[in-house]
């Protein structure tokens, strides 16, 4: 990992340039956010939706979290949701907003709640892999994990099971959960050096981990979006925030682009620097 150089306050970390011509050739993505809760998967998400649409590509949100529906604070125009938490409403508003897809083309978000059985249970159903390389549809997977083998079980029984192992599999260790004192190898020896872990890896899914975001809380009580952050936009009556946390905010997004570049996850909206 490369050492980051501190940026003017006002300098934003990264830039993202998407021509006309290269958006038509880009494939529509469908962005799955999985794991147990306290993983970070709805702030990754959110992280990814801003990249897209910073990029110029079209973008719809399913937030699919029954018990922690966070996302349509951040992005109300983006985001819809099923009728209820009832299983078989949202077992419809998958189908409908998945079918919208691929008529509609657009790149999908979908973040399903922590330990949410509905992907699995579709992939019971419906050869998922399959149904979207028949629909030009390009699947990412981005599976959290924490620090114990228990984290793994969901991951092992859609790879073990062959129910949904798409090319763009992405694993996620998230340093927020993990001691401050302890590096990521040695917080998360146990998973990292994990058969079920190395079976994943070996078949060509990519692993990253996320720095720890200091001023994530401050962030999410403000209601901001990370670039209105940066750009030292306020939201409503709460004053944005300081120019400390927004370097911290600057340096994260900066380290996040890098670590997805270092671990050869290409994915057209991931920016870079001039």
């Amino acid at each position: 990992m490369k050492t980051l150089k501190p940026v003017p306050d006002h300098e934003e970390p990264v830039t993202l340039k998407t021509s006309l011509a290269q958006k038509s050739a880009i494939t529509p993505c469908c962005l799955i956010f999985a794991g147990r809760g306290g993983t970070g998967k709805s702030t990754h998400a959110r992280l990814h939706a801003e990249w897209i649409e910073r990029s110029g590509l079209s973008l719809k949100i399913a937030d699919l979290d029954r018990t922690n529906a966070t996302l349509t604070a951040f992005y109300p125009n983006l985001v819809e949701a099923p009728r209820t938490a009832d299983d078989r409403d949202v077992m419809t508003f998958l189908e409908d907003i998945l079918e919208r897809q691929i008529e509609e083309k657009y790149h999908l978000i979908l973040d399903f709640g922590g330990g949410d059985l509905i992907l699995k249970n579709i992939a019971l159903r419906l050869d998922l892999v399959a149904f979207f390389r028949e629909h030009a549809i390009q699947p990412v997977f981005f599976h959290h994990l924490g620090a114990d083998l228990d984290y793994l079980a969901y991951l092992v029984s859609l790879e073990e099971d062959a129910l949904f192992r798409p090319q763009r599999t992405i694993v996620v260790l998230n340093e927020f959960i993990k001691p401050s004192s302890q590096s990521v190898e040695v917080a998360f020896e146990t998973i990292m050096g994990s058969r079920q872990l190395g079976d994943v890896l070996k078949r060509g899914a990519r692993m990253i981990s996320l720095p720890d975001l200091l001023p994530a809380p401050d962030i999410d009580r403000k209601r901001l979006r990370f670039y209105e952050a940066v750009q030292n936009r306020q939201s409503v009556d709460i004053p944005p925030l300081g120019p400390i946390k927004r370097q911290m905010l600057v340096q994260w997004l900066r380290t996040v682009a890098e670590r997805f570049w270092e671990a050869n996850v290409d994915l057209p909206w991931i920016p870079t620097e001039e």
